[in-house]
């Protein structure tokens, strides 16, 4: 099992990532989305908002109002992030639940 200081690092580099999207693709990202990370094995909750192709510094706890929340355990986290697990086949198996809106998903997965 993860530690939170690890889940931590890992979301920060995840949103460093979006910053460095190529400003064309970082365009089709929702102008202003609350995402939510959970990892319920340690009990962990982490938000950040995304306001036009930045996201901002991660807060922990929940969102007043979460746009889209991701849900996995904290290794499947890791393994997520590292390129070990497959998103889609998380999803398909249960491992990732992702609670969006279809447009934002449809961009999500585009520019991701």
């Amino acid at each position: 099992m993860a530690t939170e200081e690890e889940v931590e690092a890992v979301l920060e580099q995840l949103m460093q990532r979006v910053s460095r999207i190529d400003p064309t693709y970082r365009a089709m990202l929702p102008t202003r989305r609350t995402i939510q990370a959970e990892c319920p094995d340690i009990g962990a909750v982490y938000h950040a908002t995304l306001r036009q192709g930045q996201i901002s510094e991660l807060q922990r706890g929940s969102a007043p109002r979460a746009d889209i929340r991701v849900r996995c355990s904290s290794d499947d986290l890791l393994l997520l992030a590292t390129g070990d697990l497959d998103p889609s086949v998380a999803y398909a198996s249960d491992r990732l639940s992702i609670q969006a809106s279809v447009t934002d998903l449809l961009r999500l997965r585009a520019v991701l």
